[in-house]
């Protein structure tokens, strides 16, 4: 986990399939005020258009989470900001939601979007110290069980506090979601 640059890519500034950056930007912008629940009111371009953002979002997000499999990651590795990772993902959980809790897709999307809590900003020093020990597991064998983390208890503290709270979160949505779907079917 080497310190590098924050360069995280910005949807308003991206072209789209359809055109106009400045129509997805706007889209984008009302769904970060009002939340995921504006798409309901946004015609079906525009909902097509959110929705390549969301699979673009999760996608990348889903390459990060592979290719860092440690508990504590740090921030800048989000392809973007927490707040759109989340509405990315609770856009493509409004589609699987009626699936239930045995869709693989949907736990998938649940699980990754509690994962959010394990990216932290972790501090300069840190991060040398860190991607030292990654160094160290690396060049020891797996017997030597150097799975702990030592020092940084801080980070796991916030993961642990994190988590915690996006589970609530999800699964807060995903009961509203449910009852709003059992409340417009006919």
């Amino acid at each position: 986990m080497a310190p590098k640059k924050n360069n995280k890519k910005q949807f308003v500034n991206s072209n789209t399939k359809d055109g106009s950056s400045s129509e997805a930007g706007a889209l984008l912008n009302k769904l970060r005020k009002m939340g995921i629940m504006a798409i309901l009111n946004m015609n079906k371009k525009s909902q097509l258009t959110m929705s390549n953002w969301a699979h673009d979002i999760v996608n990348q997000y889903n390459a990060v989470l592979k290719n860092n499999p440690m508990k504590l990651k740090n921030i800048t590795e989000l392809p973007c900001s927490k707040m759109d990772a989340k509405l990315a993902i609770k856009f493509l959980l409004l589609g699987s939601v009626e699936k239930g809790l045995d869709d693989k897709t949907f736990s998938n999307l649940r699980d990754k979007f509690i994962s959010l809590g394990s990216f932290q900003s972790i501090d300069q020093k840190d991060i040398v110290r860190l991607t030292k020990y990654i160094r160290d597991i690396k060049e020891k064998s797996m017997e030597d069980n150097f799975f702990s983390l030592p020092g940084f208890n801080k980070y796991m503290d916030l993961i642990i506090s994190e988590q915690k709270a996006l589970l609530e979160e999800i699964s807060s949505f995903i009961e509203d979601i449910r009852k709003i779907k059992k409340n417009t079917e006919f």
